[in-house]
């Protein structure tokens, strides 16, 4: 086999209605040198029944003792990563790649020596069929989530700045600077690892083109866990100003956020 370039690392839990979606937007990747590590968190539907229905020499699927949650989970999964693998390629269980997605952004990170961690612009959409017309349809009419080109601190005091289901890491620069997965940030622990790569003087960006659908289905944790959400949130803001020295933070509001960066992607150059 030849040596995987990519790993992409993916915690399964309870997701049964979207994961074969998953794992097909994976396997039908234009690039095709990578590896798909599946790891179940003791999920109690029929999550492992669909990944072993994939027959793919790519896929590597295991399974954890006892439920560990998200971010011994994720950390697990990147322990389980081929050794020599040059980036690691978060997904969730319930969202899809565009095609081009890791062909992309290894380009990317191939050509930008400098740059650590690489996300991209995303379209919501919405899978439940339960959902109420006006609220799929307010879903699904196309909006896209654009993070700045070139997050600095200073964005992240606002919020996240690298949708995480999107990112590519150089595996690398996190062994170095030993950036990992932290429990007590959960379920914003993708916050918090971008915050420890900037704390490190880790560079980022975000590629301008739309290559994943995130399923904004209703059962996603920053819904589910709406407080505890909330509460780590405040903790990696407040953990940012002080960093920064600043004294008297007061949160950025959250509706200016979504003005930022939400965009309907008919008004967009790149659709794709």
């Amino acid at each position: 086999m030849i040596q995987p370039q990519i790993s992409v690392l993916v915690p399964v839990y309870n997701s049964a209605p979207y994961l074969a979606e998953t794992i097909k937007s994976v396997l039908n990747q234009t690039y095709k040198n990578f590896e798909l590590i599946l790891l179940n968190d003791c999920s109690t539907d029929n999550s492992e029944e669909i990944i072993l229905s994939f027959k793919d020499k790519r896929i590597r699927y295991y399974k954890n003792e006892k439920n560990l949650g998200i971010s011994p989970t994720r950390n697990k999964l990147i322990e389980l990563a081929d050794k020599d693998t040059k980036y690691y390629a978060i997904l969730d269980n319930d969202d899809i790649c565009f095609p081009q997605r890791l062909e992309i952004q290894k380009k990317f990170l191939d050509t930008h020596p400098d740059i650590s961690m690489c996300g991209t612009y995303f379209e919501l959409f919405n899978s439940n069929k339960n959902l109420s017309l006006l609220k799929s349809f307010i879903i699904n009419v196309g909006f896209i989530w654009c993070h700045p080109l070139r997050p600095t601190l200073k964005d992240a005091l606002k919020g996240n700045v690298l949708m995480h289901p999107t990112a590519m890491f150089r595996a690398s620069d996190l062994k170095k600077y030993n950036i990992a997965y932290r429990a007590q940030y959960s379920p914003a622990e993708d916050y918090d690892i971008i915050k420890q790569a900037l704390f490190n003087n880790l560079k980022l960006a975000n590629i301008p083109q739309i290559l994943l659908k995130y399923n904004l289905h209703g059962d996603n944790c920053s819904l589910t866990q709406k407080q505890k959400m909330e509460n780590a949130d405040k903790k990696i803001k407040k953990e940012i100003a002080e960093f920064m020295h600043i004294n008297n933070y007061k949160p950025y509001p959250y509706f200016l956020v979504m003005l930022e960066k939400l965009r309907l992607k008919y008004f967009m150059k790149d659709k794709k």
